[in-house]
């Protein structure tokens, strides 16, 4: 009888803390990702897979008749989208079927998450358990870099003296610093709403200064969206809904927003920018110069003129292997030169022609130009661009488009649009009650994350930062679909 009890109150415990416990391990995965990074991937990595296959698999045997059916459609509406994908790919014949499948399957996972969230947040217990959970992750995260600054085992951003990332692989900083933003935004949504003057202050000051340090202009720019957002939000929440304006909450917000402003020429990234700028100024210099002493004028000239020229083509020539060449020798041997002199519309700006994220575009163009209908229909050979050309794009909804077709990127963005309409929908019925701090933190973040797909990358595709967005969304479908109008409670279930 207590054995039946025991595993009773191990059931009762799982129900309710196993979200809380999904979000936890977010963080503790990217740190052992850090420590067991190897040639064959990360014991993280296997750990997402087999979460992002128990979930779905668990909510098809428990959920019942008209969920069950719906929650079917939404799984074989993703499989049919990546199904037509691969078929695709073998079609052409891939570089590695292997690798195209498994990247396919990390595009899949914030959708597959995202439905079953849907169907998991089903009352406030959980919704809370979604919250709670997300700040301790930060709390975690918190924790982790301050220890691996301490112990001299911190990452760097960029390279030595730019940029502390912590215990971040390489492959990751890109990823970690979106992390952080999602973080630092619900951290700032906790410090806002609390009656404690300490933590008005010292959560946003301390997040302010993570973002900063991190070094990405991600982080970095985000740290005006988190504080400006808020800060405008308290003065509206005030008039809309005649809640108590917490001044000093807005004053640190303010404030933190001008000193970070101020700091911008000590960040990373400025030093960065000037050091790239400096090289691309010296690298235009002389190839102006050099046009300078043919005395042509190449405003006047039309690309085809400039092309039918031969001092002027081995001039343009001479200096599109300058600047592209040693990032992507490739894009050289595979397609023709005047090709990618057009792609790039014969521009002469260095600092154009050097940047990582035109040139990775521009070879996805290149590639997607010799494509045939049913690939522009469904995608590429994900593995081509990623193992022939050495590339992959940076941004997230090109990365779509070239990657999983028309059919894929509509499927995509389609997903996302249908909670952009759930949000529509509750604020039309009824702006006033939906004017809360717990919407507009699901908001916030949403609005940042598709943001930073496109601005940044590795939102979409990283499945430690897609599943952030994953459980977004979900709340926003609680929120405005299962119970509109509810808040967020602490432990002792007082309303925050």
């Amino acid at each position: 009888m207590n054995n039946s009890i025991g595993r009773g109150n191990a059931g009762a415990f799982v129900r309710n803390h196993w979200l809380m416990a999904l979000i936890v391990l977010q963080p503790v995965l990217d740190i052992i990702a850090y420590w067991t990074k190897s040639p064959d991937g990360t014991l993280a990595g296997y750990v997402r897979l087999i979460i992002m296959l128990a979930l779905p698999v668990y909510l098809l045997l428990t959920l019942k008749g008209r969920e069950r059916r719906s929650f079917v459609f939404w799984m074989l509406g993703i499989a049919v989208i990546c199904a037509l994908h691969i078929i695709n790919t073998i079609r052409i014949g891939p570089v590695s079927l292997a690798f195209d499948i498994s990247y396919t399957a990390k595009v899949a996972q914030m959708p597959i998450l995202a439905v079953c969230f849907m169907y998991s947040i089903k009352n406030d217990q959980t919704r809370n358990q979604a919250y709670w959970g997300l700040f301790f992750a930060a709390g975690i995260t918190a924790a982790a870099l301050g220890i691996s600054v301490i112990t001299g085992t911190a990452n760097c951003t960029y390279g030595e003296g730019l940029g502390v990332s912590g215990w971040v692989i390489d492959d990751n900083r890109c990823a970690n610093s979106i992390i952080l933003v999602t973080l630092a935004a619900f951290s700032v949504f906790c410090a806002v709403k609390s009656d404690k003057p300490f933590v008005n202050i010292a959560v946003p000051a301390v997040t302010a200064v993570v973002l900063i340090v991190n070094g990405t202009m991600t982080c970095y720019l985000s740290v005006f969206v988190i504080m400006l957002g808020f800060s405008v939000f308290l003065l509206l929440e005030k008039k809309v809904r005649g809640c108590r304006l917490n001044r000093l909450a807005v004053l640190v917000l303010v404030a933190v927003v001008i000193a970070s402003a101020a700091a911008y020429p000590l960040t990373p990234k400025y030093r960065i920018r000037q050091n790239t700028s400096a090289f691309a100024e010296l690298t235009q210099n002389d190839f102006d110069e050099g046009l300078d002493s043919l005395g042509y004028d190449l405003d006047s000239m039309s690309n085809e003129e400039k092309l039918a020229n031969p001092e002027i083509h081995k001039a343009y020539e001479d200096y599109y292997w300058k600047c592209l060449w040693i990032i992507t020798p490739n894009m050289f041997e595979r397609f023709d030169i005047d090709e990618i002199m057009l792609k790039y519309n014969m521009t002469t700006d260095a600092a154009t022609l050097i940047d990582t994220r035109t040139i990775k575009n521009a070879y996805a163009s290149l590639m997607w130009d010799h494509c045939d209908t049913m690939t522009r229909l469904f995608g590429f050979d994900v593995s081509d661009i990623w193992l022939t050309g050495g590339l992959d794009l940076e941004n997230d909804w090109p990365a779509l488009r070239y990657y999983y077709g028309y059919v894929g990127f509509a499927a995509y963005a389609g997903f996302i649009l249908y909670f952009v309409f759930l949000i529509i929908r509750r604020l039309i019925k009824n702006f006033r009650d939906s004017f809360t701090a717990d919407n507009f933190i699901l908001l916030l973040t949403m609005l940042l994350l598709i943001g930073l797909a496109q601005y940044s990358g590795a939102v979409l595709r990283r499945p430690n930062v897609s599943v952030y967005l994953a459980l977004v969304l979900g709340l926003i479908h609680y929120q405005t679909a299962v119970a509109p109008g509810s808040r967020i409670t602490s432990w002792r279930g007082e309303w925050i």
